[in-house]
């Protein structure tokens, strides 16, 4: 279990490398002609429509989401619909863009960017994103997300010790 814990955290790190490798230029569309898993295509969907309840219908009942950029986890589906509720609110236009995923047994590792526009800010931001799920096989247990959130407030023109409003 150790060793396939250790790959999945150095798919990660290769998933990472690779994506800040390539620059966000490179991710501009999704992956033409490849299949990707039937879990990453509902959870984009999810991040990429406007109604929060699909994002968190995604995971198990007692599913983990993790922004790891920010420091916070949420638990189970209505805290983790709650947070898709807040982004909206927060970042205009807020999707991902899935370049490539990667399955080893109940884990995936999903390369691609992160992009919106912060309201308020005066530029969009685009950035690479990794993401390490856990799934059950068919909902995701868990999700781990990974992107600068520095590179986010840089492109955005915000400065780096900005702090969304609390309201």
């Amino acid at each position: 279990m150790k060793l396939r814990s250790n790959l999945a955290v150095a798919t990660l790190i290769g998933a990472m490398v690779t994506t800040a490798a390539l620059g966000t230029t490179a991710f501009a569309a999704q992956p033409a002609g490849r299949h990707l898993p039937g879990v990453v295509a509902e959870w984009s969907a999810a991040w990429n429509g406007t109604d929060p309840d699909p994002l968190g219908a995604v995971f198990t009942a007692d599913g983990t989401y993790t922004d790891q950029a920010i420091g916070v986890t949420f638990h189970g589906r209505q805290e983790i619909a709650g947070w898709k509720a807040r982004t909206d609110g927060l970042i205009e236009n807020v999707h991902v863009t899935v370049r490539a995923a990667y399955r080893d047994g109940r884990h995936i590792t999903v390369e691609g960017v992160y992009a919106g526009h912060i309201k308020g800010a005066p530029e969009p931001f685009a950035v690479p994103l990794a993401v390490l799920l856990t799934t059950d096989g068919h909902r995701i247990a868990a999700d781990q997300d990974f992107y600068s959130l520095g590179a986010v407030l840089a492109q955005s023109g915000l400065p780096a010790d900005w702090t969304p409003p609390t309201s």
